[in-house]
């Protein structure tokens, strides 16, 4: 006697693969949020380690360091070190307070930061640097200077900048206004060829930020898309450049260096982030905030300035 045996319609298989499917839609965007959570977490964990080597670097020398440095009017050991030439990013001066002594041991300061004999130091990517939630991790910069020396040379980027104050072109804007004061002290913490101490910071420390997010570089990015260019010098971690003066963005056209979006318009040297809603910075107090992407750039210009008199208005 023959048994039949049972199987699946194709019907019924058609419609098991689409239960499946219907899953796997709702599925995918709940895991794609936890691994964005993860790793806007882990953003803010890279922040806070920055802030603790930014904070042992000031109880070691009295200040912070600087946002660049072209000059040798520094602390020591710096000013008998740093050579005419040489021109030095934040980050260089706190390897030691990420325990990366055997970098900053290897790394010239008496040659600039694109000499061939500092390859080993800035051509190392640093995952302390780098925002998981940026694109294309281990990205290279291979454009000027590098690319004028012999051998050609390379810089590993990162996803962090220092502020270094609101732009000279802004401040008569937002004075106009009645936005800030002026005169002021429209500088940042880490401002360029200066060193300031917790002293300085008169419009507090958990209103002032040391570092925020300019990811995704050396390209260029802007409204969530990629554009054709590269960032000119100031993705690399080690570089002289690895920082920027507030100025806002044209949301509508975001080549335009003038406008009132804040964050995540363009990483031009601006604050930009790969998070949603909007970017993670470091406050001089060493606490790390998400900064929500409809901040006014009036707001993130007070939290810009060490001494410019502002009150942050808002939450930010």
């Amino acid at each position: 006697m023959n048994h039949l045996r049972k199987g699946f319609t194709l019907i019924e298989l058609l419609v098991v693969i689409a239960i499946i499917a219907v899953l796997i839609g709702l599925l995918l965007p709940a895991v794609q949020k936890v691994r964005e959570a993860a790793s806007r977490v882990k953003c803010q964990n890279n922040l806070k380690q920055l802030g603790l080597a930014l904070h042992g670097f000031h109880d070691a020398y009295g200040k912070f360091p600087p946002g660049q440095a072209g000059e040798v009017q520094l602390l020591p050991p710096w000013i008998t070190q740093l050579g005419p030439l040489h021109h030095a990013g934040w980050a260089t001066f706190i390897l030691p307070f990420i325990e990366e002594e055997n970098l900053e041991k290897q790394y010239h300061w008496e040659l600039w930061s694109a000499d061939p004999q500092n390859q080993g130091v800035v051509a190392h990517p640093l995952k302390i640097f780098q925002c998981p939630s940026a694109p294309e991790q281990n990205r290279f910069y291979y454009d000027w200077p590098f690319n004028t020396t012999s051998p050609p040379g390379k810089g590993a980027c990162g996803d962090y900048a220092s502020i270094w104050g609101i732009d000279p072109n802004l401040v008569p804007i937002l004075v106009n206004n009645n936005l800030i004061q002026q005169p002021g002290d429209y500088r940042g913490v880490m401002a360029p060829n200066d060193m300031a101490s917790f002293s300085q910071i008169f419009d507090g420390t958990s209103n002032t930020i040391l570092v925020t997010e300019d990811a995704g570089r050396p390209a260029l990015w802007q409204n969530g898309r990629r554009g054709q260019n590269l960032i000119n010098n100031g993705a690399v971690w080690a570089g002289y450049n690895n920082g920027f003066y507030v100025h806002g963005t044209n949301r509508a056209d975001p080549t335009d260096a003038w406008g009132p979006c804040a964050i995540n318009c363009t990483n031009n040297r601006q604050v930009y982030s790969f998070h949603t809603h909007g970017a993670n910075a470091l406050f001089a107090d060493g606490s790390v905030h998400f900064l929500s992407d409809s901040i006014t750039l009036r707001t993130l210009a007070a939290l810009a300035t060490r001494a410019g008199g502002e009150i942050p208005s808002g939450d930010y």
